[in-house]
């Protein structure tokens, strides 16, 4: 209940939003976690070293949604007290 979640998607996690762009149930679990304040936060370097396009490649991406680097956007929130979880 009072939790705050962001979901840090880097390399072949990028894929997860890749896939949402056309399956519709991943849509609504996307959708759905946003409803919560779960926010989604995407790798600059991924989208530029694989040449994706966030806004027409990804689903429900926006510019505020992009971090510089995964992996030092990872270190700070660890910093600012974040629990890193790795599936």
């Amino acid at each position: 209940e009072n939790i705050e979640v962001k979901v840090l998607l880097h390399g072949n996690g990028i894929g997860l939003l890749q896939d949402a762009n056309s399956d519709t149930a991943l849509q609504t679990s996307v959708g759905s976690l946003k409803s919560q304040s779960v926010r989604f936060h995407v790798c600059n370097n991924t989208l530029v070293g694989r040449k994706i396009d966030y806004s027409n490649d990804l689903y429900d991406v926006w510019e505020d949604d992009i971090v510089m680097s995964g992996v030092a956007e990872l270190s700070k929130l660890q910093m600012d007290g974040f629990t890193y979880i790795k599936p």
